[in-house]
């Protein structure tokens, strides 16, 4: 655990703490007056308060565990963009035979859409020609162009 880790988990616990100590010892009256002095909003403290009355101190002080994101590390991430920007992938299947085979991570579609909207990934297209274009019309023109 690194030092910022340990830091930010102090300061949790101590404003836990605090909002508790305030309520019990009758320094403030309500959980607004509670909340005002530690400055949390109305949902933090009503979390807390809901899991000090049904698990007491304990369930307060318990560090949660962190979810990351999704099943992919930081560098699996890295390496599903390094893939996408050299290879493409036009389906979500491919994306989905790719992480499989590279990483052993199995994702439903659903779940690799998901992914891919939280990580920003978009099929990227070109747009469409005119199917009457004529390629030496095109050259023309671009030549008689002013610069």
């Amino acid at each position: 655990m690194g030092l910022f880790t340990r830091i930010s988990a102090v300061s949790r616990n101590e404003k836990r703490i605090q909002f508790l100590k305030f309520l019990k010892n009758g320094e403030a009256k309500t959980q607004k007056e509670a909340r005002g002095k530690v400055g949390w909003k109305v949902r933090q403290s009503q979390k807390i308060w809901q899991i000090y009355r049904e698990g007491g101190l304990e369930a307060v002080m318990e560090k949660t565990e962190k979810r990351g994101f999704g099943k992919l590390t930081a560098v699996e991430i890295s390496g599903l963009n390094r893939y996408l920007t050299e290879f493409g992938a036009r389906t979500l299947a491919e994306i989905q035979q790719y992480l499989q085979a590279a990483f052993g991570v199995s994702y439903s579609i659903g779940g690799l859409s998901d992914l891919c909207i939280r990580l920003r990934i978009k099929l990227k297209t070109a747009r469409p020609n005119n199917y009457q274009k004529n390629e030496a019309e095109v050259l023309t023109y671009k030549k008689t162009l002013p610069a």
